[in-house]
């Protein structure tokens, strides 16, 4: 393929399953259907890890955890391991980012340019109290992850907007002024992680009371492997949820945010088209990792279950076939390779 400017879409806790182009029978997602029809999408992606953190350093270095020790949400990415950043950097291209990251900080050397409104690990640390430990503790903690849910604006759907505008406001400064350079600009947005709190326009979307409860429940006889019990014991977000109907709120609410995330990314694809650029712009489209969504009692990631390593993975622009399906499996890693083509 030619060299073209690249702009990444990525983000978080996105279940592929949950995308009308992937044949979900009612989620709304018509900007990134329209992209996986200009496109291709990988029907078998998957993370290197279900958890934030080393997913994000995989994706930047094309490497997986176990080869550079990435391992938890307290080791973020730093620069150490060279990522395709520098490698783009290295040939002249403007490299920047808007929005999450989730890396150490924004001063360690990690292939960008400028990166503005970065999300990163909590001062420079993370969730050291949240990694996982051999055994595990047998206390149970309580789970925070549902103290915000259903109707509301978090501070993460306005910083989601705020990126939105801010990757709107640089697409069309690109058009207005170009330099000749080509460039890559990556767009962390947050949605649909938790909190599971989003604007009521989304939610009325998904009446609770029509959705079905997750399936493989303990309570129903399903049995959990004795690690997997053991750590649904120590931090139950299950119980913390406590009613079907709390459950059900719980899911109308990440439908609610995963269409949130199309309507904002639909706003940028259409400043790419309005400027121009998409003639000369390759798109990818991607998330970290999945989430549990209540099968088998489990919320959130950090397992190795298809509902948390599943991704979505769709690449379109000049070059790339559109309209097909690539059901090889596919892994963040192989985002690099793509990447480089454009040198």
């Amino acid at each position: 393929m030619e060299p073209a400017n690249l702009l990444f879409l990525f983000s978080d806790e996105h279940d592929p399953r949950y995308l009308g182009c992937s044949g979900h029978p009612f989620v709304r997602t018509p900007n990134l259907d329209r992209l996986e029809a200009g496109g291709t999408r990988f029907a078998n992606a998957w993370t290197p890890s279900p958890i934030c953190v080393p997913a994000r350093a995989a994706l930047a270095t094309g490497r997986y955890v176990h080869d550079i020790g990435y391992w938890d949400n307290a080791i973020a990415y730093d620069g150490r391991v060279r990522g395709w950043g520098h490698r783009l950097q290295a040939e002249g291209m403007r490299v920047e980012s808007i929005g999450k990251l989730h890396y150490r900080n924004g001063s360690d050397p990690t292939g960008f340019d400028r990166q503005q409104e970065p999300m990163h690990i909590m001062g420079g640390v993370g969730l050291i109290w949240a990694a996982v430990r051999d055994p595990m503790p047998d206390h149970a903690d309580r789970s925070p992850l549902f103290d915000e849910l259903g109707e509301g604006t978090s501070s993460y759907n306005r910083y989601d907007l705020r990126i939105t505008e801010l990757a709107i406001e640089w697409l069309e400064a690109r058009a207005a002024r170009p330099d000749g350079r080509p460039w890559m600009l990556f767009v962390g947005l947050v949605a649909p992680h938790m909190p599971f709190m989003v604007p009521r326009r989304y939610l009325d979307l998904y009446p609770p009371d029509r959705l079905p409860l997750p399936k493989l429940l303990p309570r129903d006889g399903y049995r959990r492997h004795p690690w997997i019990e053991r750590y649904a014991k120590h931090w139950d977000h299950d119980a913390s949820l406590g009613t079907d109907e709390r459950r059900r709120l719980a899911i109308a609410s990440y439908l609610g945010l995963i269409t949130f995330l199309d309507e904002n990314i639909g706003r940028v694809l259409a400043a790419l088209e309005r400027t121009g650029l998409a003639r000369s712009t390759r798109v990818v489209y991607a998330s970290d990792h999945g989430d549990n969504l209540g099968t088998r009692g489990l919320w959130n990631k950090c397992v190795p279950y298809r509902e948390s390593t599943g991704i979505p993975m769709i690449v379109a622009g000049p070059g790339v076939p559109a309209g097909r399906v690539c059901r090889t499996n596919a892994s963040l890693v192989d985002v690099y390779p793509t990447v480089l083509e454009l040198l």
